[in-house]
């Protein structure tokens, strides 16, 4: 019995030494994992942030918001298949013709879908209406945002306006 125990005790501190390393190893994963998971959970929190500065400025009329928030290679298809490639192409006539307007207009929106990849490259699907309240106007539209993550921050690089047809 005595050979037994000594057999069972050494088998247990065994499996313990050679356990701790594993267990580390298997804690120091799940420490990569969390880290990973916070970072994910921040570029997706700036993600959101951009899309919410590009409607927001483009709600507020705010030029100088609008432009930074607009990446240089811009592309847009507008809703009746207009491209405007490149950064002037597209704020240069939101600002003069859009945000000159004079009447009242907003665009409440919700974003429907995300998709944040590898904090580099994020897509957005938003249901959109463009309101004009004292000229009866309500189109309601679906927009894409696809943004990019250089140098530390979010700008948008493609915008798709499409109709939805009711």
């Amino acid at each position: 019995m005595r050979k037994w125990g000594y057999a069972a005790l050494g088998t247990a501190v065994a499996a313990a030494v050679i356990g701790a390393p594993v267990a580390s190893a298997a804690g120091e994963a799940t420490g990569a994992q969390a880290g990973e998971q916070a970072g994910q959970q921040e570029c997706r929190r700036a993600f959101d942030q951009a899309v919410w500065e590009d409607m927001d400025s483009y709600n507020k009329r705010d030029g100088a918001r609008y432009s930074a928030i607009i990446h240089r290679d811009m592309v847009t298809v507008g809703r009746r298949g207009d491209i405007h490639i490149g950064h002037d192409a597209n704020v240069t006539p939101v600002i003069e013709q859009q945000f000159t307007l004079p009447y009242e207009y907003s665009m409440p929106w919700t974003v429907t879908h995300t998709v944040v990849e590898g904090c580099h490259m994020g897509f957005a699907i938003l249901d959109a209406h463009y309101l004009v309240p004292s000229r009866g106007i309500d189109r309601h539209y679906t927009l894409s945002l696809t943004l990019v993550r250089e140098h530390g921050r979010w700008q948008v690089i493609k915008d798709t306006v499409t109709d939805v047809v009711s």
